[in-house]
């Protein structure tokens, strides 16, 4: 039976041939069927029935397709295994492999809340496009308690079970991944609108004796994350080559905090260049750590972070969040977020004219299309420099003199203008006439020619006339 075969159930009587076969039943009733042999997953041979269908031919093409799955090793006999099972298996293996924290986070969260309350109970074996639409659909559903999720959100969970039935179609779970060609809701990134260079100058006088101040001036000038901020060390800091080195950061897991690597792994052990006040800003700081480290003596928490408490302990971030607010309030400004700093870094950048990709890099963004499509808005007028700066790179001829009327031999030479003929005075009245008239359209034409091209002429009022012999 390793081939397989095809068989019809029904109610009718089985009816034999003469040799004993039993013969398929004639009726348009009942359906088909097909049974063949495979290998289970402990290695024993098993006896696979699949019917239902309306037709033999039918019950043939699913045997072909069966044997053609069965002989590629795209076709496993879990025909009981249900989404929440390996979803639960998919993302313990996720974090044994070194999930980041942050990230096994929004995995849970996803599939806890929106995933295996939809489609959680159903075989795996079964999941279809139109399942993944329903939880799509189903967690943009505004909420009455609770945040509901936005398009990126929902963009998100996608991502989330398309990253999972991946999974399961190279473990040959499922012959193809029903969350890929999936219709999406259009997510735009908000435009950002960080501080103004006076409104942050005005920010960074008002915290400037703050305990805090000389992290915020590093955010405001460096573009480096929360985290980031958080989880530098005086390690990580070359005062001699200004610059320092993105290692690792702090994140937020509920309450509790986490020093791991950083969002990105463009973003891993990057280089930040600093400018000589942020260096001073450092320098200063770092005397103020040591006459705290001095005051406190043994109990001194040597963690070797830039930015800690007055005991040398690192910093958590909702402190840092909540000091923000604080601060910005007390110096009158538009409210912003503690994150808006980073953008303001991008804005300065932009604005003094450095490339997108140096932004990019500095920022430690994934890709270059993240840069732009975040901070392209702020580009106002850099096209039209671009596009002067560009032209400027061409030699070009003096267009002023591409420009200027022709002379009155080569008008001549090329039948432009004719000379009139010598006769009576009238005739020369009349040539002189003629001779201002063709003059006039070859001005009007000339003048024409020039306001197309925007140019002016060297010459203007170019008169020709002709005298009788």
């Amino acid at each position: 039976m390793s081939g397989g075969f095809t068989f019809k159930r029904c109610s009718c009587r089985p009816v034999t041939n003469e040799g004993g076969k039993v013969l398929a039943c004639k009726r348009k009733h009942g359906s088909w069927y097909f049974a063949a042999e495979s290998h289970g997953t402990d290695g024993k041979r098993t006896q696979v029935k699949r019917g239902g269908f309306a037709t033999q031919a039918d019950a043939q093409a699913a045997l072909t397709a069966f044997a053609e799955a069965r002989n590629t090793g795209a076709w496993t006999d879990d025909r009981h295994l249900k989404v929440n099972e390996f979803l639960t298996d998919w993302l313990s293996k996720k974090v044994a492999n070194g999930l980041r924290p942050t990230t096994e986070r929004s995995y849970r969260w996803h599939i806890t809340g929106y995933i295996n309350p939809v489609i959680g109970d159903l075989r795996l074996r079964d999941v279809r496009p139109p399942h993944v639409e329903e939880v799509l659909r189903l967690a943009a559903v505004p909420k009455e308690k609770g945040r509901t999720p936005g398009p990126a959100t929902v963009r998100r969970i996608h991502a989330t079970m398309r990253s999972a039935f991946a999974s399961a179609k190279r473990a040959r779970y499922i012959p193809y991944n029903p969350a890929v060609d999936v219709e999406l809701p259009r997510a735009t990134r908000p435009h950002v609108q960080p501080w103004e260079a006076d409104e942050l100058g005005a920010f960074l006088d008002h915290c400037a004796t703050d305990p805090l101040g000389p992290l915020y001036e590093v955010a405001a000038f460096t573009g480096l994350r929360r985290g980031e901020l958080l989880g530098l060390q005086w390690v990580d800091i070359d005062v001699e080559r200004s610059r320092l080195v993105v290692h690792r950061q702090i994140v937020q897991l509920g309450h509790a905090t986490h020093l791991g690597p950083v969002k990105t792994a463009s973003g891993q052990d990057r280089v930040v260049d600093l400018d000589e006040a942020t260096i001073g800003a450092l320098l200063s700081h770092q005397l103020r750590q040591q006459q705290q480290r001095d005051d406190w003596g043994t109990a001194w928490v040597d963690s070797g972070h830039v930015f800690t408490k007055e005991d040398g302990s690192p910093l958590h971030p909702e402190t840092v969040t909540k000091r923000f607010r604080e601060l910005s309030d007390a110096a009158g400004l538009r409210p912003v977020r503690l994150h808006d700093l980073r953008h303001g870094q991008a804005s300065l950048m932009l604005a003094a004219g450095v490339p997108m990709a140096v932004v990019s890099k500095r920022l430690g963004h994934s890709s270059l299309a993240i840069t732009s499509d975040t901070y392209s808005h702020l580009l106002e007028g850099v096209g039209q420099q671009a596009a002067t700066a560009a032209a400027a790179l061409v030699p070009r001829a003096d267009r002023r003199t591409q420009n200027e009327p022709r002379s009155l031999e080569n008008t001549l030479e090329t039948g432009a203008l004719e000379a009139p003929s010598t006769g009576s005075d009238d005739d020369v009245e009349s040539g002189i006439a003629a001779g201002e008239t063709a003059e006039a359209r070859s001005e009007d034409r000339a003048s024409a020619h020039v306001r197309r091209v925007g140019l002016e002429p060297t010459t203007r009022g170019l008169r020709v006339r002709c005298s009788a012999s």
